[in-house]
């Protein structure tokens, strides 16, 4: 991992080169919609300090994504005095997930429970669940 970079527009070369994808690869999955050459071209030039053409913040995600290269997140800390972030594993989002799931499904079963509650003291006791409206 590189620690200091001359720019972002190093940072973004820097992630497609230590990604192992062939440029061309990730031109074209960058812009899917271009001939192979155009999106090639487009790319070295986003790369370029002195091009025309410019990456927006989604397509600078979507870069580092498609890479597995983060250093554009790195600049961007580094830039703005902030610590680099840790990868989180994928295994902790998943149990992330799961807890907030675990939530709201907890909250959804009191707030049955209670409506449940509401509808047997207005004499609605059929055991049926209605909304109140």
């Amino acid at each position: 991992m590189k620690t200091l970079y001359d720019d972002e527009f190093d940072a973004i070369a820097t992630a497609i080169g230590n990604s192992g994808k062939p440029f061309k690869l990730v031109a074209a999955h960058m812009f899917p919609d271009m001939k192979a050459e155009s999106a090639y071209a487009r790319l070295k030039d986003c790369c370029n300090p002195t091009g025309t053409q410019r990456l927006s913040f989604g397509q600078v995600l979507r870069l580092m994504q498609f890479c597995g290269c983060y250093d554009a997140l790195y600049y961007a800390c580094d830039e703005t005095l902030h610590a680099r972030p840790d990868r989180k594993a994928p295994e902790d989002h998943v149990v992330r997930l799961a807890e907030i799931i675990d939530t709201a499904t907890a909250t959804m079963n009191a707030a049955l429970k209670a409506l449940a509650q509401v509808q047997q003291s207005q004499g609605k006791g059929d055991g049926t669940l209605r909304a109140v409206a």
